[in-house]
């Protein structure tokens, strides 16, 4: 009976606890670069035959797409580091333009992480 009693009462306190934790939730830019390896997913699996197409069928301009599909040309390691970036809500560490205008103007993977490892320092010091 007691061990009941005791196990409630860490139940409770459990639940207390993450009721009080503020909630993450993944940063927009996250979304964004999911959106885009989903998309082309689509277009490897043969439902839309070219950007062109999809952004027809999706309602999407054929600019934003090829925004979009940008992100897909981020170094493999600085992917996954987005992919991974939460946020509370309302906050938002790094803009998709951002990254565009840093990060994906350089032309090598090692001037993506210089860039994107400047870019980083700014928001983490926020």
């Amino acid at each position: 009976m007691d061990n009941a009693v005791v196990a409630f009462g860490t139940k409770s306190r459990t639940r207390a606890a993450a009721a009080r934790a503020v909630r993450r939730y993944p940063a927009r830019i996250a979304r964004q670069l999911a959106l885009a390896h989903a998309l082309q997913r689509r277009v490897d699996d043969g439902e839309f035959a070219d950007y062109a197409e999809m952004s027809r069928a999706l309602g999407f301009t054929r600019a934003r797409v090829t925004q979009i599909m940008d992100l897909l040309l981020l170094a493999a390691d600085i992917q996954e580091e987005i992919l991974f970036l939460e946020v509370t809500p309302g906050a938002q560490p790094i803009s998709e333009r951002a990254l565009r205008d840093g990060v994906l103007r350089s032309l090598t993977w090692i001037e993506q992480r210089r860039a994107w490892e400047k870019l980083r320092r700014s928001f983490t010091a926020a």
